[in-house]
């Protein structure tokens, strides 16, 4: 039973090499057949078939000895021992298989993790439209002039949670969704601004915009998404009275511009600097914060390196953060999205 479970293993290994021969086979058979005599045709047959056979023999025992060698790392005997050719070279195929056992492994071990901080996510991006849901049936069962006010607020609020959910899904896509173009970067930020002035007049943080028209290369819809982003995070974590600086200046070897947003905020924490811009982290401000996810500046990051562009951030705790985006040239924003070239 052995030597016919090692025969299907060969077999099965060695596939393609059969099939290609069969093919081979017939279709000489056919040629010598319109040419030849029958017992013509037996010579080369018989040939063929010998060293087929040679052949697969010789695979069998490659496979046997290859086997016997993963058996023996498996239980910890020491391969090649004898420093001959061969001992090396199953030394260097047990190395490989080892590093893509460790490879794979790494990539299963983050694609668990992200998945599970996105199905916390979306956890309590649902738990959030269902406390919004529950506000607007209670306030449309009051008779007063707060009750659209409310219903308004909490719409805003469904919306912000599905276009945030929908975004974090996107990402996976982005080349499909990305449509790279000239923008004066100023005009952008204004519109920004002007769309997030009902966040900016509720906290009672007063937005501050200097610099001059100046043209970037960037996508309109993912760069205004990562200032959304931004401009988020510099409201949630100021003071009511605080301001919110953006400041564009030009004129840097290799940059068409550079766009930095400075808040007035509670500061980052120097542990917790390191970690800013990876997924679902929250630190220290985003526990005493329930309505922090942790995909912010994660996001932030991740769209402007696929844009070309490079972020920054420093903070100082009690004083505030600053966030920059340094919108490079087209043909350096070019090479850094292809490293490669």
């Amino acid at each position: 039973m052995f030597w016919i479970r090692l025969l299907g293993r060969t077999l099965n290994s060695e596939r393609k090499a059969l099939t290609f021969y069969l093919i081979n086979t017939v279709a000489l058979i056919f040629i010598y057949n319109l040419l030849l005599t029958s017992v013509s045709i037996s010579y080369p047959f018989c040939i063929s078939i010998t060293i087929l056979f040679i052949f697969f023999v010789q695979r069998a025992f490659a496979l046997l000895r290859f086997e016997e060698t993963l058996q023996d790392a498996k239980f910890g005997i020491e391969v090649g021992d004898e420093s001959d050719a061969d001992s090396k070279k199953e030394q260097r195929v047990l190395g490989t298989i080892d590093e893509i056992h460790s490879s794979y492994r790494d990539k299963l071990t983050e694609m668990n993790d992200k998945l599970d901080g996105r199905n916390a996510l979306f956890s309590r991006f649902i738990h959030n439209m269902k406390t919004s849901v529950a506000v607007i049936e209670l306030a449309s069962e009051k008779q007063s002039a707060d009750v659209l006010a409310d219903i308004a607020a909490e719409n805003e609020k469904l919306k912000a949670n599905l276009e945030q959910s929908l975004n974090l899904l996107r990402l996976d896509e982005f080349s499909n969704d990305y449509v790279p173009e000239s923008l004066d970067l100023y005009a952008l930020v204004k519109a920004v601004i002007n769309e997030k002035r009902r966040e900016f007049i509720y906290a009672g943080i007063y937005p501050k915009l200097n610099g001059e028209a100046v043209y970037v290369y960037t996508d309109r819809k993912w760069c205004a998404y990562m200032l959304d982003q931004i401009i988020t995070n510099a409201i949630k974590y100021s003071e009511r009275g605080k301001n919110v600086y953006f400041d564009i200046t030009t004129g840097m070897e290799g940059i068409d511009a550079s766009l930095r947003v400075r808040d007035e905020g509670e500061g980052i924490a120097p542990e917790d600097m390191p970690r800013v811009f990876e997924l679902f982290f929250t630190g220290r401000n985003g526990r005493a914060n329930s309505n922090a996810t942790g995909i912010g500046l994660a996001m932030v990051k991740h769209i402007a390196k696929r844009l070309g562009h490079e972020v920054s951030l420093t903070s100082t705790v009690g004083e505030g953060t600053s966030v920059t985006i340094a919108f490079l040239t087209k043909m350096q924003a070019y090479r850094k999205s292809n490293p490669f070239l």
